[in-house]
C-alpha cells in the first residue's frame, strides 16, 4: 500500500492528502500490505478478482432480509426485530456467515504474508457497496434504512471473522501466526467492518453526510444538525485565522498539507481537506475564547449538551466522524484498481489471466493465485572472478570490487521493474513476472540486460572494474515460492527447470578472458581483445559449447518477445534473427542467432541469440547462416 500511494499520480481525494505518512496515521504502521505484483502495473492494469458467486448471492439475500426486518410492522411486544430469529439455521444471515467463513479460512491457509486477506476485503467491500447501491436504487425502497441496518450486517462480519480465526487456530496451531507474521496490521479490515462507509458507499467522492448522519444510524452518534453547526464554526474560525495570517495556524497547515499552496487554503475544496483533519480541527476548536464559546452558546448544540452527554463527548463524536470518513477514503482509493471479474470477462479470459498469475480467486476452496506461471529470469555473472579470488587479492579487495558493480546494479533493475532474487557471490539472479507482473516482462528483461552491459562498459572505462559480465535471459514456466524465514521475514524465489536453464546459459559455458584473468585467459580458445577484428562476446562452437561475455537470449524468450513488439527479420547475408525499434531506448535492438547450445542434463539443444544494439560493440564473426533447430 505504501508503494501504491507513492506511485499514484491520478489520486483525487476529497478528504485526505493521500501521503504515506497520513495513511500510517490513519491505519497504523506498517501500513496493511497488499500483493506486490500489481503495484507497478501499467496504466489500466490492476487486481482482477474473481469473488465466489455464492458469497455475492448470499450477501444480496442478507441485505434484502435486513431491510425487510427493519421495515416490517412493529408488534406491541417490541417490534419485528424482536420477533425475527436473525441467526436461526438456514436464515440469510446464517448462510452468509457460513460462506464468508469458508472463504476466509481458505485465504488464511494460503496467505503466507502475500496481502491476500487485505485484497479480499477490498474486493468484497467494493462488491458489497455495489450490491447495496443497486438495492436502494429500486423504486419504493426507503433510503434512510440503508444506514439503519448496518449493525445487523456488521454482526455477520464480526461472527464470520471470529469463526475463521478460531477454527484456523484450533486446527492449524501456530500456522496462522506464521502465515500472517508478527507485523500483520488488521486496521484496513477493521475499517471496512467497523466504519460502515466502505460497505455502503461506492465512492467517497459522492458521500452525502446528511444521509449518513440521519436518524437511527447507530454507528455514528452525532446527528447531521450538530455536525453541520460544528463544521460551520470551524470553517469560520479557519477563515478568520487565515485573514489574520495567524503564524501557528499557517505553520501547521504548511506541515500538514504540503500539496496545497497557501493562497488556496480558503478555497472550498482545500478547506474540506483541512477541516476533516483531526489535528487541524483540534487546534481550531481549542480557541476557548472564540469558537468554543460560540459553540457552547449555539442553541442546536446546547440542546444536545447536558441532556445525554458533555461537550467533550460531543466533540469526540465529531472527531470520530472525521476520522471514519478519512479512513474510509483511504480504503476507497486503494480499492480503485481492484476490478471484479464480471460478465465482460469470459471464462476463457479468466483462465488465461489465472494462468498468467493475474487473477485472484477468492472461493471456499482451491488456490487463490496461480504461482506456477511464465517467468523471465536473468543471470548475470562476473567473468574471471573465481580465478581472481584464488589469486593475490584479499577478501576485502574482492568485496570492494563486487560493491563497485552490484551497488549501481540495483537501480538499473528497479528502473525496468525487475526484482533481484538473490546475489550468488560473483553473480546475481533477477526475475520478471515473479514479484511484479507486467505484460512487458520479456522486453523489460532485455532492456535490463542491455543497461547492465552499458553500466559495465562505463565502469571499465572509468577504471572502477576490470571484470566483464556474462548475461543470460530465459523465459519459461516456474513456481514462485514464498518461504517463511522467521516471524518477521519472508524470502521469495522461483523454482523449476527453466530457472536451471537460465543459469546454465549464463555460467556453464567456456569464456574468453577478462582483464583479471591469467595471461592465457580462461578456456581452450585463445583470447581475442575486445574491439579487435574478429572479437566475439557470444558464440557457440561446433560441439555446441556456449561462450558468453555478452548477452545470451534463449529461443523461448525471443518467441515471447515477437508477440510484444513488431520484429523485422535480419536480411543481411550470413545473419539470421530479428531487429526491432525500442521506443523507450530510442534505438534498434538486434537479436542475432549464433547457434544451438547443448548442456548436460538438458534433453534438447537451445537456440541462442546474441542481444545488442545496432552498431554497438563487437558482433559475432561472419558464418554460414543457420536457422534455429
Amino acid at each position: 500500500m505504501r508503494t501504491f500511494f507513492e506511485n499514484r499520480t491520478d489520486l483525487e481525494p476529497r478528504f485526505i492528502e493521500g501521503t504515506v505518512s497520513e495513511v500510517e496515521e490513519l491505519l497504523g504502521s506498517p501500513v496493511p500490505n497488499l500483493p506486490e505484483g500489481h503495484l507497478l502495473a501499467e496504466p489500466g492494469e490492476g487486481f482482477l478478482v474473481d469473488l465466489h458467486s455464492g458469497l455475492s448471492n448470499a450477501y444480496r439475500e442478507l441485505v434484502e432480509f435486513a431491510y425487510r426486518t427493519l421495515t416490517s410492522v412493529r408488534s406491541k411486544e417490541g417490534g419485528a426485530e424482536a420477533s425475527v430469529d436473525w441467526g436461526r439455521p438456514g436464515s440469510p444471515n446464517n448462510r452468509f456467515e457460513s460462506v464468508l467463513t469458508q472463504v476466509l479460512t481458505n485465504i488464511l491457509e494460503r496467505e503466507r504474508r502475500l496481502g491476500l486477506l487485505n485484497l479480499f476485503w477490498l474486493a468484497h467491500s467494493k462488491d458489497a457497496a455495489k450490491i447495496i447501491q443497486e438495492f436502494f436504487s429500486q423504486p419504493g425502497i426507503k433510503i434512510n434504512v440503508k444506514y439503519q441496518m448496518y449493525p445487523l450486517l456488521q454482526g455477520a462480519y464480526r461472527n464470520a471473522r471470529t469463526k475463521a480465526w478460531t477454527w484456523f487456530k484450533s486446527q492449524k496451531g501456530d500456522k496462522l501466526r506464521y502465515n500472517l507474521g508478527s507485523r500483520f496490521n488488521p486496521r484496513l479490515i477493521d475499517c471496512i467492518i467497523e466504519d460502515q462507509l466502505p460497505l455502503t458507499e461506492v465512492s467517497l467522492a459522492r458521500l452525502n453526510l446528511a444521509q449518513v448522519l440521519g436518524e437511527h444510524n447507530r454507528r455514528f452518534r452525532l446527528p447531521f444538525r450538530e455536525f453541520k453547526e460544528i463544521y460551520a464554526a470551524s470553517r469560520e474560525r479557519l477563515r478568520d485565522g487565515l485573514q489574520r495570517k495567524e503564524p501557528k495556524l499557517l505553520d501547521l497547515l504548511r506541515r500538514t498539507f504540503p500539496s496545497i499552496r497557501p493562497e488556496l487554503y480558503d478555497d472550498e475544496k482545500a478547506a474540506t481537506r483541512i477541516l476533516f483533519n483531526a489535528r487541524i480541527v483540534g487546534y481550531l476548536l481549542a480557541d476557548l475564547g472564540g469558537v468554543a464559546t460560540k459553540l457552547l452558546a449555539n442553541p442546536v448544540l446546547k440542546a444536545e449538551v447536558g441532556q445525554s452527554r458533555s461537550w467533550s463527548e460531543l466533540l469526540a463524536d465529531y472527531l470520530d466522524v472525521l476520522q471514519a470518513v478519512r479512513r474510509s477514503e483511504v480504503v476507497d482509493l486503494v480499492r480503485q484498481p481492484v476490478v471484479l471479474a464480471g460478465q465482460e470477462h469470459t471464462e476463457t479470459q479468466r483462465r488465461a489471466r489465472y494462468g498468467e498469475g493475474r487473477l485472484y480467486r477468492f472461493h471456499p476452496d482451491g488456490e487463490v493465485l496461480n504461482l506456477a506461471r511464465k517467468i523471465t529470469v536473468i543471470f548475470a555473472d562476473l567473468r574471471g572472478f573465481t580465478q581472481t579470488s584464488e589469486g593475490a587479492y584479499s577478501e576485502r579487495e574482492l568485496t570492494q570490487h563486487l560493491y563497485e558493480v552490484f551497488d549501481p546494479l540495483a537501480s538499473v533493475v528497479e528502473r525496468y521493474q525487475g526484482k533481484i532474487d538473490k546475489f550468488t557471490g560473483d553473480g546475481v539472479m533477477i526475475t520478471f513476472g515473479a514479484a511484479r507482473l507486467s505484460r512487458k516482462d520479456e522486453l523489460n528483461a532485455l532492456r535490463t540486460a542491455l543497461a547492465l552491459q552499458g553500466m559495465m562498459r562505463a565502469l571499465r572505462a572509468a577504471g572502477r572494474t576490470g571484470f566483464e559480465m556474462g548475461i543470460s535471459v530465459h523465459t519459461g514456466r516456474a513456481q514462485v515460492a514464498h518461504f517463511i524465514v522467521d516471524d518477521r521475514t519472508m524470502d521469495h524465489t522461483v523454482i523449476g527447470r527453466n530457472v536451471n536453464i537460465a543459469g546454465r546459459l549464463s555460467g556453464s559455458g567456456k569464456t574468453q578472458g577478462s582483464a583479471f584473468d591469467d595471461e592465457n585467459g580462461v578456456g581452450t580458445r585463445e583470447r581475442v581483445p575486445a574491439g579487435a577484428a574478429g572479437a566475439q562476446d557470444v558464440w557457440v562452437d561446433e560441439e555446441g559449447t556456449l561462450y558468453n561475455t555478452g548477452i545470451v537470449v534463449s529461443q523461448d524468450t525471443v518467441e515471447e518477445l515477437v508477440k510484444l513488439v513488431e520484429c523485422q527479420p535480419l536480411t543481411e547475408v550470413g545473419r539470421s534473427g530479428y531487429r526491432f525499434l525500442d521506443e523507450m531506448l530510442g534505438k534498434n535492438v538486434l537479436l542475432e542467432y549464433v547457434g544451438d547450445a547443448k548442456f548436460k542434463g538438458i534433453g534438447r539443444s537451445i537456440a541462442i541469440y546474441r542481444l545488442g544494439l545496432e552498431d554497438d560493440g563487437p558482433a559475432p564473426a561472419q558464418r554460414p547462416p543457420r536457422g534455429p533447430q
